[in-house]
């Protein structure tokens, strides 16, 4: 009897869910209005493992913004990061939402529309922070 061993292409989401045990990485751009916010994202894309939630739901992005960063969402981030608590919730609460475009081999040009959310980890240069996505319902 042959097991069926599942490829790197096999994994990851269908139908906008993540595997549990999926973890992918992208490069993305990040754009507003038409416009190009910035031109290197790095975009993690995986799986919460809390129980009871929908493959949509459970699906958790995170970006960092790398390369070529737009003054104005410089300025956006930067105050995510000093911010911290109900202070940072508001000040992501009235950023404009971020399209992220990728190329996933497997489904073609994506794309995902999300609100910036602050970063647990705040240490570092803006560069290397992590920051989770909110995608609306």
């Amino acid at each position: 009897m042959a097991v069926k061993r599942h490829n790197q292409s096999e994994r990851g989401y269908r139908d906008g869910a993540v595997s549990v045990t999926a973890q992918r990485r992208y490069s993305a751009h990040a754009c507003r209005d038409g416009e190009v916010l910035c031109g290197r994202v790095e975009l993690i894309v995986r799986a919460d493992p809390r129980l009871g939630l929908t493959g949509r739901e459970r699906r958790r992005v995170g970006a960092r913004f790398v390369e070529y960063l737009h003054p104005a969402l410089r300025s956006e981030l930067v105050e995510l990061v000093r911010r911290r608590g109900v202070v940072a919730r508001r000040a992501a609460e009235r950023m404009e939402p971020v399209e992220i475009v990728f190329d996933d081999p497997d489904r073609g040009l994506q794309r995902i529309v999300g609100w910036v959310q602050p970063p647990q980890r705040r240490h570092g240069n803006l560069h290397e922070i992590e920051f989770d996505l909110h995608e609306p319902s």
